[in-house]
């Protein structure tokens, strides 16, 4: 195992293997632990990640703050006719943001070395300079799978990498982000995640915020 910049710990890549969106989906309520750093705090946050099925199909990622019970980001997901799973909405940093046609999450299936490149419509709200319509891209790619240790334990997870850029008038918006999604005898979920924030406004730095979250504790909650 080696230690990544991010203080993950990990074992070599195998640049093979694929994700099935079958196995990720959930057919009920789930609620996960995770403790997330960020580069703007020496504390870890205790986040939980709460995935909710809605009745017309769609599903709800929350990320809650444990310490303050307050929503810190959100993901409304939808599927097509493929069994593509696309990001409808997404909030984060403050900034809800609705996406059509909307970014891809997950194709149905996802292989090492393929990548999806779409280009999307976004209506978005936020501060005085990132409300408004814009454009931008959606990237998704299969990087490969590898094993990955975290405190709920030793996963073998399939490694996707995405990207979410767009712009709102003066503002560009960036959201990166390497995700480990894992088999268990639970089902298949996010282990951990590395992630950047980053928003400009004419062309100046306003927000730029790394962050790292780890699973700990497997379904804390299920229904």
């Amino acid at each position: 195992m080696t230690t990544r910049a991010s203080g993950l710990r990990v074992g070599e890549l195998a640049e093979s293997g694929s994700l099935s969106v079958d196995s990720f989906l959930v057919h009920g309520a789930r609620r996960d632990r995770f403790l997330r750093f960020t580069s703007s705090s020496n504390d870890p946050e205790v986040i939980i990640r709460s995935i909710v099925p809605e009745r017309d199909g769609s599903l709800t990622i929350e990320l809650t703050t444990e310490s303050m019970d307050a929503v810190s980001a959100r993901s409304v997901l939808v599927m097509d006719e493929a069994r593509n799973v696309l990001i409808q909405s997404n909030l984060a940093n403050s900034i809800e943001s609705t996406f059509e046609p909307k970014a891809v999450f997950l194709t149905a299936t996802l292989s090492a070395g393929v990548e999806i490149v779409r280009e999307i419509g976004v209506r978005s709200e936020g501060s005085l300079f990132s409300s408004g319509s814009g454009e931008g891209t959606s990237i998704v790619r299969g990087v490969g799978t590898q094993m990955i240790e975290v405190p709920a334990g030793l996963y073998e997870a399939f490694v996707v990498e995405s990207e979410l850029s767009f712009s709102i008038g003066p503002a560009r918006i960036l959201l990166t982000q390497r995700g480990w999604f894992a088999k268990s005898k639970k089902g298949v979920g996010v282990v951990a995640e590395e992630g950047r924030e980053r928003v400009e406004v004419f062309g100046i730095t306003a927000h730029n915020e790394s962050r790292v979250s780890v699973l700990a504790a497997e379904k804390i909650e299920e229904e």
